[in-house]
């Protein structure tokens, strides 16, 4: 294969890489305002763990799926499940059941994290649940996610590609051009030279 060849694969990728990276950025975006808060994918609703309080299973800066359940009174101990604290105002936690207390509407769950050596301070009602851990777990994405719903993030996940794409195929242009018109305008021995 010659370079011309190779160049020409790497222009590729690089250019379906950049308008990815901008399709995903949109996505993030446009989900998490639609959404009113966690961008959504499959069904599952992407959280973000800031915490090592779920450390081996779940570590810090991971990405996690969380599936809706429809009945939040029928979880069972051992399930992960995400809520809003029952503590901290717009909180929302990610920790495992270790006990089910009370039924129906009444239900509440005893929580704890599995690196923590105590329970959560509350019972988290039945009404707080979001939905139950799916098994998705992306680790470290989270910090970039994070950094994406951000408005610095917003705006250079946004214009830093475009801006790159943009640039990328005027410098293809430009060699394009020159290859084509420099190459007339030289003389016919300094071509055969």
């Amino acid at each position: 294969m010659n370079w011309k060849k190779a160049l020409k694969i790497v222009n590729h990728f690089i250019s379906t890489l950049l308008i990815i990276i901008l399709l995903c950025s949109f996505y993030v975006m446009i989900s998490s305002k639609v959404s009113g808060g966690q961008p959504t994918i499959f069904g599952n609703q992407l959280m973000l763990v800031l915490s090592g309080s779920m450390e081996p299973t779940i570590d810090t800066g991971s990405v996690v799926g969380v599936k809706e359940v429809k009945d939040t009174t029928n979880l069972k101990k051992g399930d992960i499940v995400t809520f809003y604290s029952p503590i901290k105002k717009n909180t929302i936690v990610t920790h495992r059941i270790i006990d089910v207390k009370g039924e129906g509407e009444f239900t509440q769950y005893i929580t704890k994290g599995d690196n923590n050596e105590t329970d959560d301070p509350r019972p988290v009602p039945s009404s707080k649940i979001i939905g139950k851990y799916s098994g998705i777990n992306v680790p470290y994405v989270g910090y970039i996610l994070q950094f994406l719903q951000s408005k610095n993030g917003i705006a250079l996940s946004l214009i830093l590609p475009g801006m790159i794409i943009i640039i990328y195929n005027i410098i293809s242009l430009w060699m394009a051009f020159n290859r084509e018109y420099g190459s007339k305008g030289k003389s016919k021995e300094e071509r055969v030279a």
